[in-house]
C-alpha cells in the first residue's frame, strides 16, 4: 500500500511540466507553455527524442519504474491530465511543489551555459 501522498494541484502539476518541457528547449525558441490540465504534450511541443527525454525526466523526478513509463507511453494519452492521473498511480516518491520545481531547476542548471 501506497503511502506516499502526491499532492501537486493540477496548476502546480503544470509548472512542473512547463519546466521540464523548457529542458528540451535550451534557447526556448519554440517553447510553447502548456496552460491547460486537457493540453497535450505530442501536439508540436515534443520531436520524438524530446518526448522519451521528458518521459526519462519523469521516471526520475517521481521514482516511476520504467517499464511502467514504456507501458504508458504506448497507450498515446499524452494529456497532462492523463500524466498527472499516471504519476499520481505510480510515483515511488514525490516533493512538495517547491520541492519539484527546485529540483528541476537544478537538473536545467547541471546543463551547463547555453
Amino acid at each position: 500500500m501506497k503511502t506516499i501522498k502526491f499532492n501537486f494541484t493540477d496548476a502546480e502539476f503544470i509548472n512542473v511540466i512547463n519546466l521540464m518541457y523548457k529542458l528540451d528547449k535550451p534557447n526556448y525558441s519554440k517553447f510553447i507553455p502548456v496552460s491547460s490540465i486537457n493540453d497535450r504534450l505530442d501536439m508540436g511541443r515534443f520531436d520524438s527524442l524530446g518526448i522519451v527525454l521528458f518521459f526519462i525526466w519523469l521516471s526520475d523526478l517521481f521514482g516511476i519504474d520504467e517499464n511502467k513509463i514504456e507501458e504508458f507511453m504506448n497507450t498515446g494519452n499524452f494529456t497532462i491530465l492523463a500524466i498527472k492521473d499516471f504519476v499520481n498511480a505510480e510515483h515511488t516518491k514525490t516533493y512538495s511543489y517547491t520541492g519539484a520545481e527546485y529540483r528541476t531547476m537544478l537538473d536545467e542548471l547541471s546543463r551547463g551555459p547555453k
